[in-house]
């Protein structure tokens, strides 16, 4: 089983955050509280090493979403490994990913 990890790093009135390993109901604790930034701010969750995720991880996705956009933020998806784009297709949050490449963040202005 891959360990869940989540890190981030600042990016002028942006927040990237790399989620690592697998997100499921015993690895989601606390995802909330990690997932937010100064209010009006854009985050951007980089899925690129995330191998699964289940429908608790789904739920805290959605509940920090929803947070970041009553603060006046917005919260997007990126670089979804195949397995992750699969289960957000099925839920219809596929329409959150964003194009983006850590190496480009001006891709954020």
């Amino acid at each position: 089983m891959d360990a869940f990890r989540v890190s981030s790093r600042e990016f002028r009135d942006s927040r990237i955050f790399t989620l690592s390993g697998e997100l499921d109901a015993s690895t989601c604790r606390g995802l909330l509280e990690q997932l937010q930034g100064p209010p009006g701010s854009l985050l951007v969750l980089d899925l690129s090493e995330l191998t699964f995720m289940d429908s608790s991880g789904l739920g805290a996705i959605h509940m920090a979403r929803r947070l970041a956009v009553k603060d006046g933020g917005m919260l997007v998806l990126s670089r979804p490994q195949p397995m992750v784009h699969r289960v957000l297709q099925l839920t219809g949050l596929d329409t959150w990913i964003v194009d983006w490449d850590p190496d480009w963040p001006d891709q954020l202005d």
